[in-house]
């Protein structure tokens, strides 16, 4: 009887344990991915250290690293040869030391503007270049702006119309109708654990008296939601 009852509370702590994420990669949507400019100890090293990583925390909701988190994978870490650097303008290494990212394909992420992608074991980085590469690599016309890939979905929405979200899915369309606080999608991913997708957008306040007039938050949204706009050939 003692055995059974371990057996039992051992299945019990097993079920209620959250489920551990399956692949994780550039192009896998979690949300949690990160490309991060690491500042070196040592102020006289000229060598750029850079790391992409993710947070697996389900729902996590922040922009930043830290190796003391358990939950944080590191995808790659890489010293940037000081003749790699070179061919990177200047201006990209400014502002923010840590940046968003959003799945483009299993080796390749981007943000709002530039794409990381991951060639022969090695970062490399092709600044102001991801909608123009989105938009060769999967189809899009000009005016629609990528939001991601993962999953065999490709996320767009279309410019001047920031409160619609499509994407494709082998050779259907679908819509998605997002809340009227949304005034720029940003980027997708994967919206676990309270919904299918999250898109990461600039929104008016839920606040009626807020000190910005804008703010950057999640929406989550649900597949069983999206509209049928196109079913293909």
């Amino acid at each position: 009887m003692r055995t059974l009852m371990s057996l039992l509370l051992s299945l019990t702590l097993l079920a209620a344990r959250p489920s551990q994420p399956g692949v994780v990669n550039l192009g896998s949507g979690h949300r949690g991915l990160v490309f991060v400019k690491v500042n070196p100890l040592d102020q006289r090293e000229r060598n750029r250290t850079v790391l992409i990583a993710c947070n697996l925390h389900p729902g996590y909701t922040f922009t930043g690293y830290s190796d003391q988190d358990p939950d944080t994978k590191v995808i790659l870490k890489e010293t940037l040869t000081p003749e790699y650097e070179k061919t990177i303008p200047s201006r990209y290494w400014s502002g923010w030391l840590a940046l968003r990212l959003y799945s483009f394909d299993a080796n390749t992420a981007f943000d709002e503007s530039s794409l990381y992608r991951i060639e022969n074991g090695h970062l490399r980085i092709y600044p102001y270049a991801a909608q123009r590469e989105a938009r060769k690599r999967y189809q899009l016309n000009e005016g629609t702006i990528f939001l991601g890939a993962f999953e065999g979905r490709i996320f767009y929405w279309i410019k001047d119309h920031p409160q619609e979200v499509y994407f494709r899915s082998a050779d259907r369309t679908y819509r998605l109708k997002l809340p009227k606080r949304i005034t720029e999608p940003l980027g997708m991913a994967k919206g676990d654990p309270k919904g299918d997708l999250a898109l990461w957008a600039v929104m008016m306040p839920a606040r009626r008296f807020s000190i910005s007039p804008r703010t950057l938050d999640w929406a989550l949204l649900n597949i069983a939601d999206a509209e049928l706009i196109d079913s293909g050939p």
